[in-house]
């Protein structure tokens, strides 16, 4: 009877051990130097792309899916990729744009942010997610979503991208003059996200 006792015990101890390992939830850190946020720009002729640097971020975990997190984006960081180094003048004057007040004004707003409020598995595709929260640029926060696609995702390491489109002019992002006529609202993000634990 003792025996049988011990052995009750021994299995409730295992099994509760168990589904705490289970259920617990991982917080990883965004490995800035290996995560990065490529964006494109169209206009009615052509189009500019660059890369945005993240500044920090966190990532949550639990039973090998994503939970929640946010992360930072660095805003001074903001270059253009598709003018060459060889082309410095123009290079140059379109980066200098984009950081003026009549655009993202970094000196005033540095950072722009992203805030997890809610994973949702994606309607169309089970393997991605449909991700809700909050989008502050410019001292403007919004509810809006993004697309992740995880490609690794447990408790040691998250890799993901993540498809996020915004209106520039509902964040304040907009010059006037023909200028803001030429360039369109929309403006994508595709952004790289690698994180470890803390």
């Amino acid at each position: 009877m003792k025996d049988i006792t011990m052995f009750s015990i021994l299995t409730a101890i295992c099994l509760l051990i168990g589904t705490s390992n289970t259920s617990a939830q991982a917080t990883l850190n965004v490995v800035t130097s290996d995560s990065k946020v490529m964006w494109t720009g169209t206009k009615v002729v052509g189009f500019h792309q660059g890369i945005v640097k993240i500044k920090e971020g966190k990532v949550t975990v639990k039973d090998n899916k994503l939970t929640g997190g946010h992360f930072v984006i660095d805003m001074t960081t903001i270059t253009c990729t598709d003018i060459p180094e060889s082309d410095p003048v123009p290079k140059r004057r379109l980066e200098n744009h984009l950081k003026d007040a009549d655009f993202f004004n970094v000196a005033k707003f540095p950072t722009a942010r992203f805030e997890i409020t809610e994973v949702r598995t994606h309607p169309d595709n089970p393997a991605r997610y449909l991700v809700l929260g909050n989008l502050t640029i410019k001292e403007t926060t919004k509810r809006w979503k993004i697309e992740v696609t995880p490609t690794t995702q447990t408790d040691n390491l998250f890799i993901g991208q993540a498809d996020l489109r915004f209106d520039r002019q509902l964040f304040g992002v907009s010059y006037k003059g023909l200028k803001d006529e030429l360039v369109h609202d929309e403006v994508r993000l595709n952004i790289i996200i690698k994180a470890k634990p803390i």
